[in-house]
């Protein structure tokens, strides 16, 4: 079942909303006619409203699309870094074959005919000392270091030494222009929050002050009012509010 995209409608709404207004407002000043004025009120409500939803929706989804694309980077990073030197070389080296150059894997490096390539994912980015052994590697070729991130100062020693980066986006690119994305990845997420946790977590003790304060502020003012109830019900609430949070944190 889709879920119904509450702020894209309310969005929608509010921006036709306001063109119904405006021109029904102006309309009827101008013409003294308010049935002229609620015809262009009512098509500047359908315009406003079918224009600002084709365009709130586009930008949504183009939202959607790139919070989707960060959420699998990440995913790939830590899968890679969390496989094996065996699972990594055989996964690049069909990624690097190409009908013109085959890729051979040699002692967990891959070998093209004008690049070698180095594999160094891991949870930190590289350092200087993981560029360090790249650069004394022996070799005629080109040399590539494919990696989740790496550090400023790393990435300056590798420019000084010809060698290229090549970082966890343009990973995720290549493997998705290849077709090689893994179909499982080892970790998919954290578990599933559950409510309680939920309710505890927007209960912190920052709220503990701000919220008895208030409270306090509330039932004072309930003696210099005609309607103390609603004073005393809403500053009950809060001080109740306060207590529960100093409690469970």
């Amino acid at each position: 079942m889709r879920k119904i995209n509450l702020p894209l409608i309310l969005d929608t709404f509010f921006a036709a909303l306001c063109a119904f207004l405006l021109f029904f407002t102006s309309i009827r000043y101008y013409t003294k006619n308010v049935y002229i004025a609620l015809v262009f009120a009512i098509t500047a409500f359908l315009l406003f409203g079918g224009l600002s939803f084709l365009y709130i929706s586009r930008k949504q989804n183009k939202k959607l699309l790139v919070s989707r694309d960060e959420k699998q980077k990440k995913l790939l990073s830590l899968h890679l870094s969390l496989s094996s030197d065996e699972y990594i070389c055989d996964l690049f080296e069909k990624c690097l074959t190409t009908e013109e150059d085959k890729a051979e894997t040699k002692n967990g490096k891959i070998y093209t005919d004008d690049c070698v390539y180095f594999f160094n994912f891991k949870m930190q980015p590289i350092s200087e000392d993981d560029v360090a052994r790249a650069i004394k590697f022996k070799s005629e070729q080109k040399k590539v270091i494919f990696c989740s991130r790496i550090s400023p100062e790393a990435l300056i020693l590798a420019e000084n030494f010809l060698i290229e980066i090549k970082q966890i986006d343009y990973v995720f690119n290549l493997l998705k222009e290849r077709e090689l994305l893994p179909e499982k990845y080892v970790y998919e997420g954290a578990k599933k929050i559950t409510f309680w946790k939920r309710i505890k977590a927007r209960f912190s003790r920052k709220i503990c002050a701000p919220l008895f304060w208030s409270g306090t502020a509330l039932l004072a003012l309930s003696y210099l009012t005609f309607f103390p109830v609603y004073y005393i019900v809403s500053g009950g609430i809060m001080l109740i509010l306060s207590a529960v949070a100093l409690v469970i944190n």
